[in-house]
C-alpha cells in the first residue's frame, strides 16, 4: 500500500531535542519514537559522527518496534544493518555518478560525515499505529571508536483512524482550566 502524505525523517532524540548520538562499542536500546498512525519505513541506516576504527565485531544496527514505551530492547526487529567490514561485508559506496561500487575495505573506511544505507530489498517496511519505533545496536563493537546517529525516512499513513479498536476518541470538548 503507497501512503500520500510527506516524507518525514526519525532519529532517537535526547529530551532537548538534539539527535542522540550512540558510540558502536556496547549493545543498547538507541531510541524509541512514538507511532500513532501506520508507517512505511521508505529508507533507514546512520550517520557516522565518529570515525570508526578496526573491531573485533562488527556493530550491527537493526530497526524494529516496542510495544512498551518501558522496553529495553526491541520486540520484533524488522531489518538490521552492519555498520563495519568484514568477511562478509556488503558496504559498498558511490563513484561519483553510480551507487554501490566501491568495495569497503577496513572499518576505518568509515569517517564521520559518512552515511550508511541499508540495503533496499524489502521496502517499504510496515509499522502499524500504537507501537514505539526504534533502533538498537544489536551487536556491539566491543571497543571504543565510532559512534553515530541512526534515522528512518517515513510516510504515514495519514492521520489516526479512530475507527481502529485500539484508539479512543473523546467526545465532548474539554476546556482547559483558568
Amino acid at each position: 500500500m503507497a501512503y500520500s502524505e510527506p516524507l518525514q525523517i526519525l532519529w532517537p532524540q535526547q529530551t532537548s531535542g538534539v539527535p542522540a548520538e550512540s558510540q558502536v562499542e556496547t549493545a543498547a536500546l538507541l531510541g524509541m519514537v512514538p507511532i500513532p498512525c501506520d508507517i512505511e519505513v521508505l529508507a533507514w541506516g546512520a550517520i557516522v559522527t565518529e570515525d570508526f576504527v578496526v573491531h573485533t565485531a562488527d556493530p550491527i544496527l537493526t530497526i524494529g518496534y516496542c510495544n512498551d514505551v518501558g522496553d529495553t530492547a526491541l520486540d520484533t526487529n524488522l531489518q538490521s544493518l552492519t555498520l563495519s567490514s568484514s568477511a562478509v561485508a556488503t558496504l559498498k559506496s558511490g563513484d561519483g555518478s553510480k551507487e554501490a561500487q566501491t568495495a569497503i575495505a577496513a572499518s576505518t573506511d568509515l569517517d564521520a560525515g559518512d552515511v550508511i544505507l541499508a540495503a533496499p530489498q524489502g521496502f517499504p517496511l510496515h509499522v502499524d499505529g500504537g507501537k514505539f519505533f526504534g533502533w538498537e545496536l544489536t551487536t556491539a563493537s566491543g571497543s571504543a571508536g565510532g559512534a553515530i546517529v541512526p534515522f528512518a525516512i517515513v510516510r504515514v499513513n495519514g492521520g489516526v483512524d479512530g475507527r481502529q479498536t485500539n484508539v479512543w476518541t473523546a467526545t465532548v470538548k474539554q476546556t482547559v482550566a483558568a
